[in-house]
């Protein structure tokens, strides 16, 4: 007679085996890196959007700040040499200008992260300080040589007074996490029109 037993192979029991809780365990390991990952990207993404939104907005706010000054003070107020500034030494913007919300680059020799660049030329002999518009220079980031007064001829000679056109360049260069970062921002600023 044979007894109702059956004799059977080892049984699985109803958990996990030390290796499927090993491959779960890596999987999860690899799909929680991939997400630190993606989150890490967007936040770097986030942040350089805000800073360039900070540069944008601070170099837009200085050629809205120019295109409503007096078109015959723009360049002795965005100029380098504050003894000519139109009320008085030292009272008008000059060339550098600050963006709060940004830090300067490492390298900034004023510490300030903005720029304006007009197309002014030093012609000064022996230390004296003498700023000209000048058409005849060369500088093709601005577009010079370039008629600046409007009477078809580029010369030699000095255009504060008699310029219709300014080309502008308003830089900010800042410092971020990411390293140093630039933005620049191209106008013309007119006498025309206004």
């Amino acid at each position: 007679m044979r007894s109702g037993s059956r004799q059977q192979g080892p049984r699985r029991s109803d958990g996990f085996t030390l290796l499927e809780v090993t491959i779960a365990m890596g999987i999860f390991a690899v799909a929680s890196a991939i997400l630190v990952h993606t989150f890490n990207a967007g936040h770097g993404l986030r942040t350089q959007a805000r800073e360039e939104t900070f540069a944008m907005n601070a170099a837009q706010a200085v050629v809205e700040r120019m295109r409503g000054a007096p078109f015959g003070e723009l360049v002795t107020s965005y100029d380098s040499d504050p003894a000519n500034d139109p009320l008085g030494p030292g009272t008008a913007p000059g060339t550098s200008f600050d963006v709060p919300d940004l830090a300067p680059a490492d390298d900034d020799p004023d510490g300030l992260c903005g720029e304006v660049r007009i197309p002014v030329v030093d012609v000064g002999v022996a230390g004296v300080v003498d700023l000209q518009v000048r058409e005849d220079v060369g500088d093709p980031e601005l577009g010079i040589p370039r008629d600046l007064n409007g009477d078809g001829a580029i010369d030699r000679r000095d255009h504060r007074v008699d310029a219709i056109i300014l080309p502008v360049i308003v830089t900010v260069r800042w410092q971020s996490p990411r390293g140093p970062r630039e933005l620049e921002l191209h106008t013309a600023i007119t006498e025309l029109g206004r």
